[in-house]
């Protein structure tokens, strides 16, 4: 039978979560910056970007909520974190 070693799953699982928020703050910051050289003239461009900062920040929330759930859960609930997590569709929709 193979020995689980709990303190490396918890170490990854906290290493995961710092990974994933930088990736959002990240983002996030670079969209913002983003945002600020559109001209306010171009109203349906800063609409949309406006609607994917919301999106995103749904998904932040999303995410904090899985991995806030995991620490409540056994083992197999972290195991099964990385495959909840929004951001995996956001950057598909990037790649698009």
């Amino acid at each position: 039978m193979q020995k689980i070693d709990y303190s490396k799953t918890a170490q990854n699982f906290e290493e995961l979560f710092e990974l994933i928020m930088k990736l959002y703050w990240s983002y996030i910051s670079n969209l913002e910056m983003y945002i600020q050289t559109v001209p306010e003239t171009d109203i349906e461009k800063l609409n949309l970007l406006n609607e994917h900062m919301q999106e995103v920040q749904g998904a932040l929330e999303h995410d904090i909520s899985i991995f806030e759930k995991a620490i409540g859960d056994d083992l197999e609930g972290i195991h099964q974190v990385q495959d909840q997590l929004k951001i995996n569709q956001i950057y598909q929709k990037l790649k698009k």
